[in-house]
């Protein structure tokens, strides 16, 4: 043990937003970081399958609106980097960007929407992180809202709240989340919290999470715990030692993009 004598938190505690803790199927979870991108082309359906395959506890993925209104699936401002296109997200409808290939020259991928991909977890037993990357720069709060509100209003189509949380680095999300719907809703957000932009309430006052950065700074983890918030890691964690010492500091859940290999070094070293 590392500084802090914490190994996982306990799972019978309340948390801000939501009244109980995920259903957790292990002590220490995976999530596939856009599903297994280590294998298969990020954020595609092919992607989030194969990470199901593997025995990922949960899925992340990111959520950008087309042009004409329609949450999709995909990191970047652009489409540039993951798919055969050019240009911006928002200045294409969906119908343009459902024809670009965000797959391989040999196995073509569509960009998904939010509503696809939620459709089929529906019916998978697992928990969804879903990334908000629309970003209020200080004229567009009514576009952000809405884009939230629209994602939202997805998850609760399909029934899915109790299996979601919601994360972005922009902190009007989380606050607006929080705000409008009540606390109703698990927040995964960011520590140090001045990775977080446009922060202007404590997020100790409405975090479930946090994605700890300069995960081998024991006080960082120990402000988390002691404000009940979970702590988890992201997909720069790739050695045994440091998953090692994530978890002896009180870390519970990584985000993966080889979901597989983080499951097996888990099982090495009988944390799952």
């Amino acid at each position: 043990m590392i500084g802090y004598d914490i190994v996982i938190h306990d799972k019978s505690e309340n948390v801000k937003g939501i009244n109980m803790r995920f259903d957790y199927k292990h002590d220490v979870m995976i999530a596939g970081h856009r599903g297994d991108p280590k294998h298969y082309p990020e954020n595609t359906m092919q992607s989030f399958k194969s990470a199901l395959q593997k025995g990922a506890d949960m899925i992340e993925t990111d959520i950008r609106l087309s042009k004409d209104g329609i949450p999709v699936l995909i990191h970047d401002e652009t489409v540039d980097r993951t798919t055969n296109g050019t240009g911006r997200v928002g200045d294409k409808t969906y119908l343009e960007l459902y024809g670009l290939n965000a797959g391989s020259s040999a196995d073509a991928q569509h960009i998904p929407t939010l509503e696809e991909f939620l459709e089929y977890m529906a019916q998978e037993d697992l928990l969804l992180n879903l990334e908000i990357k629309e970003y209020y720069d200080g004229t567009n709060a009514e576009f952000c809202q809405n884009a939230i509100n629209k994602i939202v209003g997805l998850v609760e189509k399909y029934n899915l709240s109790s299996k979601c949380v919601f994360n972005s680095f922009d902190a009007f999300a989380l606050e607006y989340l929080h705000k409008q719907y009540n606390g109703k809703y698990r927040l995964h957000g960011f520590y140090p919290y001045n990775i977080m932009r446009n922060v202007s309430m404590n997020p100790d006052e409405y975090l479930y999470c946090a994605c700890v950065f300069e995960h081998k700074n024991i006080e960082n983890y120990k402000h988390l715990i002691d404000n009940k918030i979970e702590v988890w890691l992201g997909a720069g964690i790739k050695d045994k030692e440091d998953f090692k010492l994530a978890v002896e500091s009180g870390g519970n859940l990584f985000t993966s993009d080889n979901p597989g290999t983080a499951i097996q070094i888990l099982e090495e070293l009988g944390f799952r």
